[in-house]
């Protein structure tokens, strides 16, 4: 057999979005079936228990969401590592990178009366659209501006209610190697809040980062195990996830911050990204498990004595 031509893809392997990963199509294991009849089996009560909760209750609706999210994230082995604060103290807007449809998973089950900002498109993905639909996802339609000035009405109205929402600011999601760069005008719901609410909104980022598999490192040509990207479609990177058998998920809080704090919207933009990207830089050097950098200026000089 010839040589692979030089920049071809050998066989077995997925590329996309710049990462090649070594990973042949797997099958249904044993582990994989599993999980997924126990999804459903404790899908069914929950959701059925959400879908009344999400019409009858304005207070008490994320419940049974959380509840959703985080039974899922312990069928698929997704263990979640937390680190520092999240703001707790009135409505906020976590500002997330974004690598997979498990940050759904991850940041829902955690972020009490919070819900997602998504484009309109994924209203519209069937099963899919529906669940996002019972956490009281928000669809913004981003390439219509006749839409955006009720949109974001109606984002103030909730939070001036005392609902928290996710922002995706990359407005796509990415490998978890790099960020994307964060987009201001996905922001603009600040301003919003600002103009027209007396207390201002606190802005807080958060870092999410996939870092272990079945008790290793996740190293690069890992990363589309849990990042979804490209043509692959969600039931095949669900299958493949699937037959894992543990991954740890770190989520790191950040300092919030107000739009006042900023200044402006860009500015506020950036002081997220350089948070986030910082937390994902230390994630990356598994600074989690080996605790704080020394400071080497306050440790003690033994005597010659």
């Amino acid at each position: 057999m010839p040589p692979p031509e030089p920049g071809d893809t050998p066989a077995g392997t997925i590329e996309y979005g710049g990462l090649r990963a070594n990973l042949k199509k797997e099958g249904w294991s044993a582990r994989g079936v599993l999980r997924l009849g126990s999804i459903l089996v404790a899908s069914i009560p929950i959701i059925a228990a959400q879908s009344i909760m999400v019409r009858t209750s304005k207070r008490h609706w994320w419940h049974f969401a959380g509840l959703w999210h985080r039974t899922v994230c312990r069928i698929l082995g997704v263990e979640v590592r937390l680190t520092g604060l999240e703001h707790r103290s009135g409505a906020t807007l976590y500002a997330a990178n974004h690598i997979s449809w498990v940050d759904i998973l991850v940041l829902g089950g955690r972020l009490p009366k919070a819900s997602f900002i998504a484009k309109s498109e994924v209203a519209g993905w069937g099963l899919l659209g529906n669940l996002c639909a019972l956490h009281k996802t928000e669809f913004v339609n981003r390439s219509r501006r006749t839409d955006s000035a009720r949109q974001r009405d109606y984002l103030a109205e909730r939070i001036k209610a005392g609902h928290s929402l996710i922002l995706f600011p990359e407005g796509t999601n990415t490998s978890g190697v790099h960020l994307a760069p964060f987009k201001s005008s996905l922001f603009s719901v600040a301003e919003h809040v600002a103009a027209h609410n007396k207390e201002p909104l606190r802005v807080q980022p958060v870092t999410l980062a996939y870092t272990e598999v079945n008790g290793m490192p996740l190293v690069r040509s890992q990363k589309p195990w849990v990042a979804w990207l490209g043509d692959v479609e969600l039931f095949a990177h669900l299958q493949q996830l699937l037959n894992h058998a543990r991954i740890v998920a770190t989520v790191e809080f950040h300092e919030p911050i107000t739009l006042d704090d900023a200044n402006c919207r860009k500015e506020l933009a950036r002081y997220c990204e350089a948070e986030v990207g910082k937390g994902l830089e230390r994630a990356h050097r598994a600074e989690f498990r080996l605790g704080p950098p020394r400071n080497v200026a306050d440790e003690t000089v033994p005597s010659d004595s």
